[in-house]
């Protein structure tokens, strides 16, 4: 009843307190959308990073696969090398040995 005789209108102080609660509330939710905004920006640089560390790992491979290569053919051609001064070896031994032998004669 005092409150009646001085004016005041307690369906207002209801009403504004509403208001207070759900302008506390949109200002919380307000918060949390850009705490995630900051961790789905967080979430998206280490996605990068990794998508980059791939992209990295994946021309690495492909660098490892090429030079396996080079060296599989390098490796390859020295043997052919390696099997044709043999030959040529074997077949100066002989020559050597032949004429040794008609020398000593």
């Amino acid at each position: 009843m005092a409150l009646a005789r001085e004016g005041i209108d307690l369906e207002d102080i209801k009403r504004d307190a509403k208001i207070e609660a759900l302008l506390q509330h949109v200002i919380s939710q307000d918060v949390e959308i850009a705490q995630l905004k900051d961790k789905q920006f967080e979430f998206h640089n280490e996605i990068e990073s990794r998508d980059d560390t791939i992209s990295k790992l994946e021309d690495d491979i492909q660098l490892l696969k090429k030079e396996k290569r080079w060296n599989v053919l390098w490796r390859n051609s020295l043997e052919e090398d390696i099997a044709k001064t043999q030959v040529f070896l074997a077949i100066v031994f002989l020559i050597n040995i032949i004429f040794t032998y008609f020398m000593n004669r």
